[in-house]
C-alpha cells in the first residue's frame, strides 16, 4: 500500500481568537443544515473542515467549555438591591456621598428660608431643589421596592409589603409624602408661606437618616451601652440619688431667703431641681444662685460630688467605643485565619488521600463532559467542526491564514500514529482510569506544592495582630502552665496521701 497523497495546495490553519464567550455561545446554536462535508451557503466561500484541519485548533479551545451566563432578572435585581441596600466599593460610596450632599444643602437652605433676610432667595431656591428631590427619592423607593425581590423573604406582593412595613422605608415614604404636601400645597409658587407646610417642611429633617440605611450606627451605640450596662446603671444611680437630696437641702436652706430684688429664688421644690439639673451638667444659666452661707456650702458639696459621677457616663462610653474598634479589627484579623486554615486542611487531606491512592483527588484533575447531548466521538468531532463554520464567518474570532504544508516522506505506521495523536489530543481525560503514571505523578506533585503553599499563607495569618496580642497569648500560656503544674502538684498529694494512711493502717500489699 502507498502512503497517502499530500496537497501541495495552501490548506487553512484555523487560529484561536480573543472571545471564548462567543466560541461558547455559537457551539449551542443548533444549525442543523451545516453538516461534514458540506459547504457554506452561496454568498460566502466553500467551507470544508476535516478532522486534520481541526486538530491544528488551539488546545485551550474545548467544544466542552461552560456556556455563556444569562442575565437574568433575579440577577439584575440582585445588583440593584446590593448596591442600594448593601453598598461596597467607591462606586456606592460616590453616590450615597452625592446624596448625602444633595440632603445636606437642602436642610442648609430649610434653615435660610426661615431668616427673613434670606427668606425669598432660599425660597425660590429650595423650590426647584424641593421638586427634584421628590422625584430622585419617589424613584429610588420605587427601585428599592423593586429591586428587594430578590430576596426570598420579599418575593411578591405580601414580601414586598414586608419590605415596606421596615422602619428605614416607612421614613423614607413619609419624607416623600411630606414633601410632596409641600410642593402641592404652597400658595402662588411660594411653598413655605404658610404656617401649616412650615410645620409638615421639617419633616424632611428625617432625610438624613437616609444616610445610615442599615443602622450600623445605632447598632453600635447599642451594643456598647448593652456591654457596659452595669456601669452605666451604677453611675446614673448613685448620680440621680445626689441630684434629689442636694436639691432638697438647699430648697430646704433657700426657701427663706429674698436676694436684693425682694424675690425668693427656691420658692418651690421645682426650682430646686431645675438648679441642680443646670448645675450637674454644668450649663450654669446663673438664673437661679444660692443665698445663704448655709446654701452656698450645700451647693458645693453637691457641685464636687454629682458632677464628678455625671461625667463618668461619658468616659465609659468613650472607653467603650475604643474596646469595640479594637475588638472589630480582632476579629477581622481572625477571620482573615479561616480561609488559610480551611485550605491548609483541604490541601493536607487532598496529599493523604494521593498517598493512600485514592481516585476522588484524581477526579479534581479530569475534565467533565458539559453537553450530555454530546456524547460519542463522532458527534463531537461534528460540533467543533459547526463551531469552526459559524465562527469562520465572523472576523475577529477565527482568521483563516495560508500555511505551507510540509512535504515529507513518511510510512503508513508514522501517518496513523499522527492520526491517532491528533485524534486524541481532541478529547481530553474524561476519567481516571486513563491517567497514566506519569500524569499522577505530576498531580502529586502539584497537590504538595498546594500543600506548602496553603502552609506558609496560615502561617502568615497566624501572625499575631500587635505586641498586646503577643503579651496576650505570652501570659495565656504561662496561665494555662501553672494551672497543670497545680494539677499535677494536687494528683501527687492525693497519691502520697493515700499510700501514707495505707501504711499508718498496717496494710502493706507489697510483699
Amino acid at each position: 500500500m502507498s502512503s497517502p497523497p499530500h496537497s501541495t495546495a495552501t490548506e487553512p490553519s484555523w487560529t484561536i481568537g480573543p472571545s471564548d464567550l462567543e466560541m461558547s455561545e455559537a457551539l449551542h446554536m443548533r444549525n442543523d443544515s451545516v453538516r461534514l462535508g458540506r459547504s457554506s451557503p452561496a454568498s460566502a466561500e466553500p467551507t470544508v473542515i476535516t478532522q486534520r484541519q481541526a486538530s491544528h485548533l488551539h488546545p485551550r479551545m474545548s467544544v466542552y467549555s461552560a456556556t455563556r451566563p444569562t442575565l437574568s432578572r433575579s440577577f439584575f435585581q440582585g445588583r440593584v438591591y446590593n448596591f442600594l441596600e448593601r453598598p461596597s466599593g467607591w462606586k456606592c460610596f460616590v453616590y450615597h456621598f452625592t446624596v448625602f450632599l444633595i440632603v445636606l444643602s437642602c436642610l442648609i437652605l430649610s434653615v435660610l428660608s426661615t431668616i427673613d433676610e434670606y427668606q425669598t432667595l432660599a425660597n425660590k431656591t429650595l423650590f426647584w431643589v424641593e421638586l427634584v428631590l421628590v422625584l430622585f427619592f419617589g424613584l429610588e423607593y420605587v427601585v428599592r421596592l423593586w429591586s428587594s425581590g430578590c430576596r426570598s423573604k420579599y418575593v411578591g406582593i405580601l414580601g414586598r409589603l414586608r419590605f415596606a412595613r421596615k422602619p428605614i422605608s416607612v421614613i423614607d415614604l413619609i419624607v416623600v409624602v411630606a414633601s410632596i404636601v409641600v410642593l402641592a400645597f404652597g400658595s402662588k409658587g411660594q411653598v413655605f408661606a404658610t404656617s401649616t407646610v412650615r410645620g409638615v417642611r421639617f419633616l424632611q429633617i428625617l432625610r438624613m437618616l437616609h444616610v445610615d440605611r442599615q443602622g450600623g450606627t445605632w447598632r453600635l451605640l447599642g451594643s456598647v451601652v448593652f456591654v457596659h450596662r452595669q456601669e452605666l446603671i451604677t453611675t446614673l444611680y448613685i448620680g440621680f440619688l445626689g441630684l434629689i437630696f442636694s436639691s432638697y437641702f438647699v430648697y430646704l436652706a433657700e426657701k427663706d431667703a429674698v436676694d436684693d430684688r425682694g424675690f425668693t429664688e427656691f420658692s418651690s421644690y421645682a426650682d430646686a431641681l431645675w438648679w441642680g439639673v443646670v448645675t450637674v451638667t454644668t450649663i450654669g444659666y446663673g438664673d437661679k444662685v444660692p443665698q445663704t452661707w448655709i446654701g452656698k456650702t450645700i451647693a458645693s458639696c453637691f457641685s464636687v460630688f454629682a458632677i464628678s459621677f455625671f461625667a463618668l457616663p461619658a468616659g465609659i462610653l468613650g472607653s467603650g467605643f475604643a474596646l469595640k474598634v479594637q475588638q472589630k479589627q480582632r476579629q477581622k484579623h481572625f477571620n482573615r485565619q479561616i480561609p488559610a486554615a480551611a485550605c491548609l486542611i483541604q490541601a493536607s487531606w487532598r496529599c493523604f488521600a494521593l498517598e493512600n491512592c485514592d481516585s476522588a483527588t484524581y477526579k479534581l484533575f479530569v475534565k467533565k463532559n458539559i453537553s450530555s447531548s454530546v456524547s460519542s466521538p463522532k458527534l463531537k468531532f461534528e460540533m467543533m467542526c459547526v463551531l469552526c463554520v459559524y465562527l469562520g464567518k465572523k472576523p475577529g474570532i477565527l482568521e483563516v491564514q495560508p500555511r505551507p504544508t510540509l512535504r515529507r516522506s513518511s510510512s503508513i505506521a508514522d501517518d496513523m500514529e499522527s492520526e491517532l495523536e491528533r485524534e486524541i489530543s481532541l478529547f481530553p481525560v474524561t476519567h481516571v482510569s486513563q491517567l497514566r503514571d506519569s500524569h499522577r505523578a505530576a498531580i502529586r506533585v502539584i497537590q504538595r506544592m498546594y500543600y506548602f503553599v496553603a502552609k506558609k499563607k496560615f502561617q502568615q495569618a497566624r501572625k499575631p495582630y500587635d505586641v498586646r496580642d503577643v503579651i496576650e497569648q505570652y501570659s495565656q500560656g504561662h496561665l494555662n502552665l501553672m494551672v497543670r503544674i497545680k494539677e499535677l502538684q494536687r494528683r501527687w498529694d492525693k497519691d502520697s496521701l493515700y499510700i501514707k494512711r495505707i501504711k499508718d493502717k498496717g496494710i502493706n500489699t507489697i510483699e
